[in-house]
């Protein structure tokens, strides 16, 4: 988005829209768009294998019965089918290879959408499960209000895209101004999925977030102030001053 109103909102084909698709502006700086993908589905990925291993390692809360241990192997299958879709759409652009760019960006779409899903439903069992985890029960509504937002947000778009394939020229018996408005209105949804997105990949560092406060660093750190109040007491003991006692001038 940055790099399309730093270069001036060009509209960068006859038939592309007063508004620029991601795809779009991907096509366009490809090396850096394919950079970002791969950087995304590195740490997509292996944020939803991390969160299953340390579920099973018992750093975070861990899965009880079989139904949330099912769930969260499936959030990995499609998490991975997500991500190869990501990959694809990357690497043919809209411009070249239309046809297999948005067959990958519907791959990705679904992909993501039923993996989100699924780790939504193993956190909601889960915090059926562990009541006295806070975080598993505030998860779980951040996570149903964002994955509800972008799948109503990602219908709107499909219908908007689907009214003249989202292109600004005269489609379908539509005219080339009401196509270029409808388009426009698809790539600001478009947009606001991606950012939607975003606050899912959020939710996914807030999962891993008591995890990180169980490991050796944290637990030594927070062990600190607790030894230091205790060694008080010897040094009192040492002073002379026992038991402790205020003193009052005359």
């Amino acid at each position: 988005m940055l790099l399309w109103v730093g270069a001036g909102k060009p509209r960068y084909g006859p038939k592309v829209a007063s508004i620029a698709f991601i795809s779009d502006i991907g096509g366009v700086n490809e090396g850096l768009f394919l950079s970002i993908c791969v950087a995304v589905i590195i740490l997509y990925f292996s944020s939803i294998c991390v969160i299953r291993w340390l579920r099973w390692k018992g750093r975070l809360p861990e899965n009880l019965g079989r139904k949330e241990r099912i769930y969260g192997y499936l959030a990995i299958l499609f998490c991975f089918v997500g991500c190869a879709g990501l990959f694809v759409l990357a690497k043919y652009n809209s411009y070249d290879y239309p046809t297999i760019h948005w067959g990958g960006t519907l791959v990705f779409i679904i992909g993501v959408a039923l993996s989100a899903i699924f780790q939504t439903l193993e956190v909601w069992q889960l915090n059926k499960e562990h009541g006295e985890r806070k975080h598993l029960k505030r998860n779980t509504y951040f996570k149903l209000a964002i994955v509800a937002g972008d799948l109503i947000l990602a219908t709107a778009f499909g219908s908007t895209y689907m009214y003249c394939h989202g292109k600004a020229t005269a489609t379908y018996g539509h005219t080339a101004s009401e196509c270029d408005d409808v388009s426009s209105k698809a790539a600001i949804l478009e947009w606001t999925i991606a950012y939607g997105l975003n606050l899912y990949f959020l939710t996914l560092a807030a999962d891993l977030w008591p995890a990180w406060k169980s490991n050796k660093q944290f637990l030594e750190r927070a062990e600190v102030p607790e030894k230091e109040g205790q060694n008080k007491v010897p040094d009192l003991r040492r002073s002379g001053v026992w038991p402790p006692c205020i003193v009052q001038s005359a």
